[in-house]
């Protein structure tokens, strides 16, 4: 069940993750929940979705169907939640931006809604940094390399956090590294594909179909 968390307002300097944000898994689905069903099916973010410190756009995401979309609903994502993995090998962090925000996060991803004195961007570049990463993978539990991260463990972690005016460079300055890294991504793509037509026509000339 999806847990509700009291923020504490001001803020100081020095707090427990419970008291400057929510915590909270994402909704499981079960095998009927996951057969076709016409105007119920929504998108699902899961463990392969994060890649980078990015989200997964909605449209390139799995859908699922839900018996109850109303209930699906209250784990849709926000801009700015900080999304951390609950369970799998990697231990993975992701940013939602607008493109992804609507989307339903599965019970393999843990959701962290900043609150309301809080930006998004800063409190990622904190939990995802080297620094705090070591403190998240120690909470890690398993018997074998699928390790799972409890909501609660998490939710216990102190961090330092900075004030607003740094929190808000903080935030720019991730979001222009994460749009900086996605277009030269794209345009690495699209050399790619330039470079292979050539070889190709190099290659084959006009007798590519034959």
């Amino acid at each position: 069940m999806k847990e509700h968390v009291e923020l504490i307002s001001p803020i100081s300097s020095r707090a427990r993750l419970m008291d400057i944000a929510e915590v909270f898994s994402g909704v499981g689905v079960s095998r009927e929940e996951a057969v076709a069903r016409p105007g119920e099916r929504l998108p699902v973010i899961g463990v392969r979705d994060l890649q980078d410190g990015a989200v997964a756009q909605r449209d390139e995401l799995d859908t699922v169907g839900f018996s109850s979309p109303s209930k699906a609903i209250t784990y849709a994502v926000q801009t700015d939640d900080v999304l951390v993995t609950g369970r799998g090998t990697l231990l993975k962090f992701g940013l939602v931006g607008d493109e992804t925000a609507g989307a339903i996060a599965s019970a393999n991803i843990i959701v962290v809604r900043p609150g309301s004195d809080v930006m998004g961007g800063a409190l990622f570049a904190i939990l995802s940094s080297e620094v705090f990463r070591p403190k998240i993978e120690v909470l890690r539990r398993g018997a074998t390399t699928l390790l799972s991260l409890s909501p609660k463990d998490l939710a216990k972690l102190e961090i330092n956090l900075p004030s607003r005016d740094e929190q808000e460079r903080i935030a720019a300055l991730v979001k222009e590294t994460q749009i900086a890294y996605r277009t030269a991504l794209e345009a690495a793509d699209i050399r790619r594909t330039l470079a292979r037509r050539l070889i190709d026509a190099r290659l084959f000339g006009g007798n590519q179909n034959t």
